[in-house]
């Protein structure tokens, strides 16, 4: 199972978790639109990925995806921009990482 922990703005948390819920092989740990809490979260729950919408309105995810690399251990960090990506570029990478992390 793939754990995943997921920083997003408030308008679009329920679309963006439902869509990786729909994921068998993924669980999301937590979800926040706080920067701040979502890298506090991170380092207690240790998520095999971090996804970062880049849209979400504290406007750092530039100074969050450079934080969340620090990270110990490393989690897989993605960043989602809706309308920049293919619609389902989230779907297939979330799924691709959770297979992979199977073949191990």
């Amino acid at each position: 199972m793939l754990t995943v922990l997921v920083l997003v703005g408030r308008e679009r948390a329920t679309e963006l978790i439902s869509r990786i819920e729909s994921i068998p092989e993924v669980c999301v740990l937590s979800h926040t639109h706080d920067s701040s809490l979502a890298l506090a979260r991170a380092r207690v729950l240790l998520p095999d990925a971090l996804v970062i919408d880049v849209s979400t309105p504290s406007g750092d995810a530039d100074a969050v995806v450079h934080r969340a690399r620090g990270l110990g251990p490393a989690s897989e960090v993605i960043l989602h921009a809706d309308g920049r990506l293919p619609p389902d570029g989230l779907v297939r990478t979330l799924t691709r990482l959770a297979r992979d992390q199977h073949s191990v």
